[in-house]
């Protein structure tokens, strides 16, 4: 059954969670599922070992000493130095591209057949620079057609799909606790897939680890300097705690989060919302994130207007304008295409650049959460969507066409292993 896949990789543990398709290809999708990862629990270690035949692995499952294993290189993504790995060095963006090609490849072995669409979730504060690395590590992964999404949308899409928060209309803050930091963002949701990051913060200080031993009375000395940044967050996104419509939280374990609840409770006059399995909020919500829209059949010629209206989709508002999404916030992943046309090459919440993949090819399909990267505009059409755009630049919509299309399942060979293996020397900091 068709699926797509979405990967949370945190501190201590990476987390996977899928979305299947229901009723065939004319059907929806159903809600998303985590997927068990590890050998007896659905977490597997974030921390890497490399085996003796080569293979990149988790040090759960790898038998090499756990002492041998390197973790902590998401936040190292970025740095000028490599990280020891082995008997070698590798930037930090090639260990997240290892370790969310072992993920791909294990759901791939459990459910026999590749995802349809793949997210990974990366942490809201990250900018452009830290995105390109990944980005550029998961090519040469074979998942150059991963889609990166900030872990607040994958919060959000989560309490979305749960009907905790509405999809449409509000202001909302994101507060995720984590193994090695905490993250703060405010973010606007304008439709469904349609969402607005104001603005963001990380507190290294302060980590669910740190918590795991310390008594009440320190728990909620600590916490209480993560709400004074949520104050200072949203207070600088021009908002007040009153324009908020709830605080989702995700993360923390179940000894935190009574102290996280209570003190945003006394802070912010709104509700409190957790989901009831934190530890997949994001790897859920990355899932959500990238969902396929389901195509609805094209009206017949001469239909009255209105059932011309009804075939479009909620969020599409024809000749009228889209709300702005700024990075790295942005619209949803294979949403629907924006009214008007487009200006100086650039999507509302993102630039159209010239880049192109290693193979010489446009790259990819997906939006980083408002984003085409390294895509190029050519006679008017984007990589790979023929005739979306007509010569004056507007959507051409002869064919019935309402949304972004579908993307088809990566050009694997058909004679390719069921698991392929991890290329560990493609991310190997000498070769770049």
């Amino acid at each position: 059954m068709p699926y797509v896949l979405g990967i949370d990789i945190g501190a201590g543990a990476t987390k996977a969670a899928v979305c299947r398709r229901t009723d065939g290809a004319a059907g929806g999708w159903g809600p998303a599922q985590p997927v068990t990862l590890g050998l007896r629990s659905r977490t597997v270690s974030s921390g890497l070992v490399l085996t003796p035949e080569g293979d990149v692995v988790p040090a759960d499952h790898g038998r090499a000493p756990a002492a041998t294993s390197v973790g902590g290189y998401l936040h190292r993504v970025g740095d000028s130095l490599p990280m020891l790995f082995g008997d070698d060095y590798f930037p930090a963006h090639g260990l997240v591209a290892a370790m969310a090609r072992w993920v791909v490849d294990r759901v791939w072995q459990q459910l026999d057949e590749p995802p349809e669409r793949i997210a990974l979730a990366y942490p809201s504060v990250w900018g452009n620079g830290r995105l390109h690395l990944v980005h550029s590590a998961l090519g040469e992964a074979d998942l150059a057609q991963t889609a990166l999404v900030t872990r607040a949308r994958a919060v959000v899409e989560t309490h979305q799909a749960a009907g905790r928060v509405p999809a449409a209309g509000g202001m909302l803050l994101v507060y995720r606790i984590g193994g090695s930091t905490c993250e703060i963002s405010v973010v606007v949701s304008h439709a469904p897939g349609r969402l607005e990051l104001l603005g963001c913060a990380e507190m290294a200080e302060v980590s669910g680890f740190d918590l795991r031993d310390a008594t009440p009375a320190d728990a909620r000395a600590v916490i209480q300097s993560t709400v004074d940044l949520a104050l200072h967050t949203v207070s600088s996104c021009g908002a007040t705690r009153g324009d908020l419509v709830a605080v989702l939280i995700a993360g923390g374990s179940d000894d935190v989060y009574p102290h996280v609840s209570d003190l945003l409770s006394a802070a912010f006059p709104v509700p409190v919302l957790r989901d009831p399995d934190p530890p997949m909020t994001v790897a859920a919500g990355a899932a959500l994130a990238v969902r396929p829209l389901v195509r609805r059949p094209a009206p017949p010629p001469g239909a009255p207007r209105a059932a011309i209206a009804a075939q479009r989709p909620d969020n599409h508002q024809p000749g009228g304008h889209q709300p702005d999404s700024h990075q790295p916030g942005g619209p949803l992943l294979g949403g629907p295409l924006p009214g008007g046309q487009l200006h100086g090459g650039q999507l509302p919440g993102g630039q159209l650049r010239g880049g192109q993949s290693a193979g010489g090819q446009p790259a990819g399909y997906q939006l980083l959460d408002g984003r085409l990267p390294d895509a190029h505009l050519a006679g008017g059409q984007l990589p790979g969507v023929a005739g979306l755009l007509d010569a004056a630049g507007q959507p051409d919509m002869s064919g019935g066409l309402t949304s972004w299309p579908e993307i088809s399942r990566d050009n694997r060979a058909q004679d390719r292993p069921s698991r392929p293996p991890v290329d560990v020397a493609a991310v190997r900091a000498g070769e770049r």
